[in-house]
């Protein structure tokens, strides 16, 4: 009875220290998935910024519906849509807000840049300062999500609207 009791209890040891373990390396892999996904999804904004910068420094900067095309291609060929909705399926509410927020300002440069494409002009500067704002919130609760220690993110809080004469 004795050797019994024992291969039970060592094999239920066993059963539990290998369910402790998949866990573990379950939510190593999730994370790392969601630490994946960030990095896409910042890097698409950060792509749409500059790839809409791009359209109105060229030279022979285009103008009406060829201005709004080449913006509308600036941004949607980014990838942003298509990792928001990767992000709906890997993260919390919390971070799914804020990226819609940083989508939102994105967004709202093209359309300042549609009516002005002037990257020196005010409106462009506070619509950028925006952006920077909402991506700044984002990544410091994307870095909080992945358990990432240290000071938080500069550029929190941080407006950067030029300087008014």
């Amino acid at each position: 009875m004795g050797t019994l009791a024992g291969a039970v209890v060592g094999v239920s040891s066993a059963l539990i220290a290998e369910r402790i373990r998949w866990r573990r390396d379950q939510a190593r892999d999730e994370s790392q998935t969601r630490r994946v996904v960030y990095s896409d999804f910042l890097m698409a904004l950060s792509r749409g910024h500059s790839d809409m910068r791009t359209v109105v420094l060229q030279p022979d900067c285009s103008t009406g519906d060829r201005l709004y095309g080449d913006l509308h291609q600036a941004l949607d060929g980014s990838g942003i849509w298509r990792l928001r909705q990767t992000l709906s399926l890997t993260t919390s509410a919390e971070i799914i807000r804020l990226a819609v927020g940083a989508c939102n300002e994105l967004t709202r440069m093209r359309d300042v840049l549609i009516e002005d494409p002037d990257v020196r002009g005010d409106a462009y500067f506070r619509v950028r300062a925006d952006l920077w704002r909402e991506n700044a919130h984002l990544r410091e609760a994307m870095r909080k999500d992945l358990g990432m220690g240290g000071p938080p993110d500069p550029d929190v809080g941080q407006y950067r609207y030029p300087a008014t004469s």
